[in-house]
């Protein structure tokens, strides 16, 4: 029933998605708490990831955090 079942290919992805793919085990899972977490807010947490090294605008985050993304479809 379920053959052929792969994750969805990192075109599939928006940024956050692809960004994630390449984090180590650890920086994931304080990056999925950071963009389930509340109290950050999106330009907040945009301008940390970007203080960090990472390129992430404020939209991008906006739509994965709503579920709004490329990643969304691809699930």
């Amino acid at each position: 029933m379920l053959e052929g079942l792969t994750p969805p290919t990192l075109d599939a992805l928006c940024k956050i998605g692809r960004i994630s793919s390449d984090l180590s085990p650890e920086d994931l899972e304080i990056l999925q708490s950071a963009l389930s977490d509340p109290r950050w807010s999106t330009a907040g947490l945009s301008k940390a990831l970007n203080d960090r090294g990472l390129d992430v605008g404020e939209t991008v985050l906006r739509k994965h955090r709503k579920k709004e993304c490329a990643c969304a479809r691809a699930s």
